[in-house]
């Protein structure tokens, strides 16, 4: 894709999560045809749309999409991922699987594959009957998170072996990827609205953006928020994706973080008021960075995975 085409495709995806958001929007995506999207030039329809729906605040069922390109016979299915503090879904034992897991932003399929641990090793198994469900509600419900649950229910295995565990890698890689430039994108937008109020608030006859100690605070927000989106384009090209898919959502959630908090002090009283859009990206940057391991959670990860190997690797060519 020429860089011409990249900014075509970049604009038309912000237009859309911008003027939809749901089920309106997974709509538009589909006419627009965003599979055929995603598997010609992943890394631009990833970056292009989940970073426009962070900064629009919109969600879609796109991320199902997503993953689907990365396990076999996804199509029509919702995938499963570990529910939020959790590392693993569940496991199967004797034809049965027992879980809690997530889907996010599902399609209205039935049909859910989920990864589980079976004798130690990694399976993906369709259930047979129907599990409990729960929409979750709090902090941002309109990310239309689903709690999924189940015990002993029966299930069918769909995928096992050496491309089981591949798959699961891949399909976690890929989640931490597009949740990334969600959050990135999220934050971008609280930056914009801080830099905005300093630049219309007065204090002493000045704009407060006129002064060290805002353009202080803006500008780390803005340098956590560019590192991450730089971690998360590198993380396409890295020898080992699991492991700089780690380190970018890691990084997008802390940047979230840094951001939120330097953003919420130049915006002062303002952006504690339900009127201010400030504390809707706060939210939606908090809850989609517990999803997939969170900037708490992930250094832990990626310290036990290299003190396994003894050995850092190279993500990237400097």
């Amino acid at each position: 894709m020429d860089p011409e085409e990249r900014a075509i495709l970049i604009a038309t995806l912000g237009r859309l999560a911008t003027a939809f958001d749901g089920v309106e929007l997974t709509k538009a995506l589909d006419d627009f045809g965003i599979r055929d999207v995603l598997a010609g030039s992943p890394r631009e329809a990833v970056s292009g749309l989940f970073a426009a729906m962070g900064r629009a605040g919109s969600m879609a069922a796109a991320l199902q999409d997503v993953l689907a390109i990365h396990l076999p016979g996804a199509a029509g299915h919702s995938v499963v991922l570990p529910f939020m503090g959790r590392s693993r879904v569940g496991t199967f034992e004797r034809g049965a699987v027992t879980m809690r897991g997530l889907v996010v932003g599902g399609h209205t399929a039935d049909a859910l594959l989920v990864p589980v641990d079976s004798a130690g090793e990694t399976v993906w198994v369709r259930p047979l009957e129907p599990m409990t469900s729960r929409v979750i509600s709090g902090l941002d419900p309109e990310l239309r998170l689903t709690e999924v649950t189940a015990f002993a229910c029966r299930a069918e295995v769909t995928l096992d072996g050496r491309a089981a565990a591949e798959s699961r890698q891949a399909v976690v890689a890929a989640a931490r990827r597009a949740l990334g430039y969600q959050i990135v994108g999220a934050a971008g937008r609280m930056i914009e609205l801080a830099v905005d109020h300093a630049r219309d608030r007065r204090q002493f006859g000045r704009p407060i953006g006129s002064f060290q100690a805002v353009r202080h605070r803006l500008a780390d927000a803005y340098v956590a928020r560019e590192g991450a989106t730089a971690a998360l384009d590198a993380a396409w090209d890295a020898d080992d994706e699991e492991l700089a898919a780690m380190l970018a959502k890691s990084l997008a959630g802390r940047a979230a973080r840094i951001a939120a908090t330097q953003c919420q002090q130049v915006l002062a009283g303002v952006g504690f008021t339900a009127e201010h859009p400030f504390h809707r990206f706060l939210a939606r940057t908090v809850v989609l960075d517990r999803i997939a391991g969170s900037a708490t959670e992930l250094p832990g990860l990626i310290g036990a995975r290299i003190a396994a190997t003894g050995a850092i690797p190279r993500l990237v060519e400097l």
